[in-house]
């Protein structure tokens, strides 16, 4: 390409980029290639690339260029900026994401077990069939989050992973009633409800939850997820609990992962609590120093979970 006197000689490397893994092994690709040559110009090419991907290669130096306009090179020569453009292919959606209700126990699994087991010993554990469970570790795979081993099936990027997930996880409920209880304060429901019958249709999450197992953060409501809004009525019942529309210090929510938000849930402090994985969703767009309590259970109690998933 001639610019003036100058001529530049630009290198494309497409990439259909599904995974923020998939990402970041692009971009130190082009990285790499552009120490062992300097003569050239290499880019990075997508489909479309998101505000936060389009950000992410910026600060890592690497130029890039999608199908919705975007675009940033920059050199001695061209200096050329184009950010803003959404992206044109929103309405297609992949086929299967692992990140869906009943896909995530295959995730759920791996961390809550680690690696070594194959697929018909995950299927069995999550009560999948192996057909549909052997369709979502092909996905992992391609998004570079599931590697075989000798053994059987490990974690890798789990970061990364991670990243993807709480992007993929926008709706946190179905439905949600929210209760106040005469109590004085919050931790006084938490209390009341070790007194109450609590079956396997209950379990504590988002601040309250945490609480249990990693104390951070103040709060004021009791977040408990039900399987059913029978379940609710039954606990608002025990709880003395009347329904408001303001001031409420209960919230009981059906959640949106139906299924596996109860997967792997445990017993903290006398009472039925998400597992590490699923208050680390909740808790990371809670507005209530959510970010910071979630940052504090990834690295006190999540990390060390998928380290021990990954292939070693």
């Amino acid at each position: 390409m001639s610019l003036g006197n100058e001529n530049l000689n630009l290198l494309v490397e497409f990439k259909k980029l599904g995974s923020e893994a998939r990402l970041k092994e692009a971009a130190e690709l082009i990285l790499r290639r552009q120490d062992e040559d300097r003569s050239r110009i290499w880019i990075l090419a997508s489909p479309f690339l998101s505000p936060a991907r389009q950000e992410l290669l910026r600060e890592s130096g690497v130029p890039f260029f999608d199908f919705a306009g975007n675009a940033w090179i920059v050199s001695d020569a061209v200096h050329i900026d184009r950010r803003g453009f959404p992206n044109p292919f929103s309405e297609r959606r992949r086929a299967r994401s692992p990140f869906s209700d009943k896909a995530s126990l295959v995730l759920r699994a791996l961390i809550a077990s680690g690696p070594g087991r194959g697929v018909r010993a995950i299927a069995e554990q999550v009560g999948l069939s192996p057909g549909y469970v052997s369709k979502v570790v092909q996905e992992l795979e391609e998004r570079r989050y599931v590697a075989r081993c000798e053994e059987g099936l490990a974690l890798q990027n789990t970061r990364e992973l991670l990243q993807d997930w709480v992007s993929a996880y926008r709706k946190h409920w179905i439905e949600r009633r929210a209760y106040f209880v005469p109590v004085a304060h919050a931790r006084a429901i938490i209390d009341a409800m070790r007194e109450a019958s609590l079956g396997e249709e209950y379990a504590l999450t988002l601040q309250a939850g945490a609480s249990l197992v990693a104390p951070y953060a103040d709060f004021d409501v009791v977040d408990v997820y039900v399987k059913n809004t029978e379940a609710a009525v039954m606990l608002a019942s025990q709880l003395e609990a009347r329904e408001v529309e303001r001031g409420a210090n209960l919230r009981l929510s059906v959640p949106y992962y139906r299924v596996s938000a109860f997967f792997d849930r445990r017993e903290a402090a006398g009472l039925p609590v998400v597992s590490d994985v699923q208050l680390y969703l909740d808790l990371y767009d809670y507005p209530l120093r959510g970010r910071e309590q979630a940052e504090h259970i990834l690295e006190r109690r999540l990390m060390p979970k998928l380290e021990a998933a990954e292939r070693e």
